[in-house]
């Protein structure tokens, strides 16, 4: 017999230190380099098993419970991973240099085939690395709160020097309708750029205008437009992935220094008690912090 649903939240905690050997992720992406570490306070959290989509049991008890919200919580963690990784990959291979460009594509009639514009895509890169040799993408198709898609491609060259390309040739071998392009200049973190982008809405969008930076902006509405089951983002060969290393926060104190990161936050983990006369549990800390080799630390 199925019985209260059980929760696990978070909640932002200050004043916090981990311990030594709590393990920490180092992620260099660029001059972005983003640390992510685990403090485990309680094994509680092993004594639940996932059985379904929607439920999981206590091996203890033997009780199933019902997941919260069933498949929405999971279906925005899944995206907020997925993002995290598109974040790094974008950091770690432009960082608004003279070879790089950012082109937006989008098609002059309604366009709510995801398939089609990944296919769409596919066409345009192999003509247009015909003619502009040495080139590399990162490639977003990205849903618009109408129901329709466009895309967003980061273009670097293999050679140094200044990266130009008409906007009458891109739109030229594009052939669905416009194409937009623009340098991204004195920005020390693209990836977080273009994470806002893909989260928020900007309710006068319109396929048939340049995006707008800021109008009306409702944060975090674009998760909800984005298929599951669908990669949204791909890049080709010679864009380099982030390289990742793991160690204790003791070693990582050794390496930065933690005052002069640019963010730093930190969450519990609790798990919530199904009877109101039982105490919540804390099962960890994660402490996120990040340093950009271009900026100072925040005041």
């Amino acid at each position: 017999m199925k019985t209260n649903k059980k929760s696990v939240t978070t909640r932002i905690v200050t004043n916090y230190t981990p311990s030594d050997d709590a393990v920490t992720e180092i992620v260099y992406c660029g001059n972005v380099t983003e640390l992510k570490t685990i403090d485990k306070i309680s094994t509680q959290i092993s004594r639940y098993k996932h059985i379904s989509k929607n439920e999981y049991v206590d091996t203890k008890t033997g009780e199933v419970h019902e997941y919260q919200n069933n498949a929405n919580p999971n279906k925005k963690r899944n995206l907020n991973k997925t993002f995290e990784k598109l974040v790094r990959l974008i950091n770690n291979n432009f960082q608004s240099n003279i070879n790089e460009l950012h082109v937006t594509l989008t098609y002059t009639g309604e366009m709510d085939d995801f398939d089609k514009a990944s296919k769409d895509f596919k066409k345009f890169w192999e003509k247009l690395n015909y003619k502009y040799s040495d080139l590399d993408y990162i490639r977003i198709i990205e849903p618009q709160y109408t129901g329709t898609w466009h895309i967003h491609v980061l273009i670097k060259s293999a050679k140094k020097g200044y990266l130009f390309i008409p906007k009458d040739d891109l739109e030229k071998i594009w052939g669905n309708g416009y194409a937009w392009v623009d340098k991204i200049k004195n920005n020390d973190n693209i990836g977080a750029y273009f994470l806002a982008k893909l989260k928020n809405v900007d309710v006068f969008e319109k396929e048939s205008e340049k995006p707008n930076d800021t109008k009306c902006i409702v944060k975090g509405a674009r998760l909800h437009f984005y298929p599951q089951g669908k990669r949204f983002y791909s890049y080709s060969k010679g864009i380099k992935k982030p390289v990742t290393i793991r160690t204790t926060y003791g070693e990582a104190k050794k390496k930065f220094n933690f005052d002069d990161s640019v963010f730093n936050r930190t969450y519990e983990v609790v798990l919530q008690p199904d009877d109101e006369n039982e105490d919540e549990k804390i099962i960890n800390h994660v402490m996120r912090s990040q340093f950009n080799s271009k900026r100072k630390k925040k005041s």
